[in-house]
């Protein structure tokens, strides 16, 4: 059976049962980007080129998104080298098991956008067997459990590398800035700016960035629901019928993202503009 039919069936498949059968799928199927750390420290020799690190999830791993990494690499050029270190569905907890990979890049620069899935996971009960199970979580996901493990990260990575960090703020969940998911979301981001303040790193303020582009625009009165299944169509749309991220957006109805969760290019340059502008505000050739 052809590869793309064989996925286009399995897709179906998924808009059908939904759930756990597309969580598994989400993790196995689009996992790694590329220029992934495995893939970088495989390399015999570092460059002297300074190393930009992105770790997060799959708004960094950028198969199931638009890729801001992409866009921060095609502003910065070529005195850089970067490293993907995204990972799809990942929590906080999951990122800190991922660390010595990370630092062993040795990267002069690492930002760190997590969190979108703790705060999914904690959104509905539903949402929090699935990434359980999905993530093998060793405890229910909390806020406190996320910062928890945020602070771990921002620790680690202060003891054993010399990078630069940035914590970044995550993105709306859904559009409908009234809706409870956004109320939910905000209690996570008060997180990041209180671990980054805590061990004095970068705040990189996308979150807000994000509404205040928003609020310039009709509002979605679209409401967020647990077993939505726009994520399954945004992949059959991108992957399948071979749409634009923003084409899926403008199709389910939203400015900046696909499918409540992940961006389209639109809002991936507004986080991309606020790397960039970090980056070169740190960097001395």
């Amino acid at each position: 059976m052809n590869v793309l039919l064989l996925l286009a069936v399995i897709l179906l498949i998924l808009l059908i049962a939904g759930g756990v059968i597309y969580a598994y799928l989400y993790r196995f199927l689009f996992r790694n980007a590329p220029n992934n750390p495995q893939n970088f420290l495989q390399k015999k020799e570092f460059t002297e080129k300074k190393r930009i690190l992105f770790a997060g999830d799959s708004l960094t791993c950028g198969n199931m998104s638009a890729n801001y990494t992409e866009m921060v690499a095609e502003k910065l050029g070529e005195n850089y080298e970067y490293i993907n270190a995204g990972v799809n569905a990942d929590l906080a907890y999951n990122l800190l098991q991922r660390l010595d990979e990370i630092i062993a890049c040795k990267p002069q620069f690492v930002s760190i956008l997590i969190g979108t899935n703790d705060a999914n996971a904690t959104l509905f009960e539903e949402n929090q067997a699935v990434y359980q199970k999905l993530k093998k979580l060793p405890q229910p996901a909390t806020i406190s459990w996320y910062e928890e493990n945020l602070c771990k990260i921002v620790e680690r990575l202060q003891n054993e590398t010399s990078a630069k960090i940035a914590l970044i703020s995550m993105p709306v969940l859904g559009e409908n800035l009234a809706h409870k998911a956004n109320t939910h979301i905000r209690e996570y981001v008060e997180v990041v700016k209180k671990v980054a303040q805590k061990y004095c790193v970068d705040y990189l303020p996308f979150y807000e960035k994000h509404v205040a582009f928003l609020e310039q625009k009709p509002p979605t009165r679209k409401q967020y629901r647990p077993k939505h299944k726009l994520i399954e169509l945004a992949m059959f749309q991108r992957y399948i019928l071979g749409r634009t991220w923003n084409e899926i957006a403008q199709i389910h109805g939203f400015h900046t993202i696909t499918d409540f969760i992940h961006l389209n290019s639109v809002g991936a340059k507004i986080l991309a503009e606020l790397v960039c502008e970090w980056i070169e505000a740190n960097t001395k050739f």
